[in-house]
């Protein structure tokens, strides 16, 4: 962490909500960005970023400022996705409002075609048949470009482990996507 950092982190756990605000506007974007590629979900991934906020501003006072702020951060982002995709795993029914209601223009990134945008629908459908810790590794590394090692300690595991779940997770989604292309050839 540089020096700013450490000194808004200390406001913060003084108390200081202008302090905190600055934290949640550094982070803000990121942390949706990580949700909505975990789930897929504009509305899902706002709540799952708002949630890890609040987790945040409750137990900032306990924070280590020996520790990555954005490590710990994330941690709780992927947690809480982790968590809503445990729950979820059963047989869900598609809602018509879900359907219906169009993106958000000011979350969605300008520019976007429909082509693009039909294309991150689908890897996100493929992302979506990963398990949990596969697809956390797999979101993290490739689409938030962090290191090995600052996933493994998002995500409590060792270097190790975390490369190998990357592999495979690549392995994996590599497996949906071309079978997804091969039924959209038949």
């Amino acid at each position: 962490m540089d020096r700013d950092e450490v000194a808004i982190i200390k406001a913060c756990q003084q108390g200081s909500e202008e302090a905190f605000r600055e934290l949640v506007e550094r982070y803000q974007r990121r942390t949706y960005w990580i949700a909505y590629n975990m789930l897929g979900n504009y509305d899902l991934a706002s709540d799952i970023s708002q949630e890890a906020f609040l987790r945040v501003y409750k137990a900032i006072g306990r924070f280590d400022l020996k520790r990555s702020f954005y490590t710990w951060l994330y941690q709780i982002v992927v947690n809480l996705c982790i968590d809503h995709m445990r729950k979820e795993s059963g047989p869900r029914s598609a809602r018509l409002d879900d359907v219906a209601e169009p993106l958000d223009p000011d979350v969605r990134p300008s520019g976007t075609t429909i082509e693009q945008e039909e294309t991150r629908t689908a890897v996100h459908a493929a992302l979506e048949r990963l398990q949990p810790n596969y697809r956390s590794v797999l979101v993290l590394r490739d689409l938030q470009g962090m290191t090995c090692e600052e996933i493994a300690e998002i995500v409590g595991a060792n270097n190790a482990t975390v490369r190998w779940r990357l592999h495979m997770a690549r392995k994996m989604f590599k497996d949906v996507w071309e079978s997804r292309q091969g039924k959209a050839e038949d």
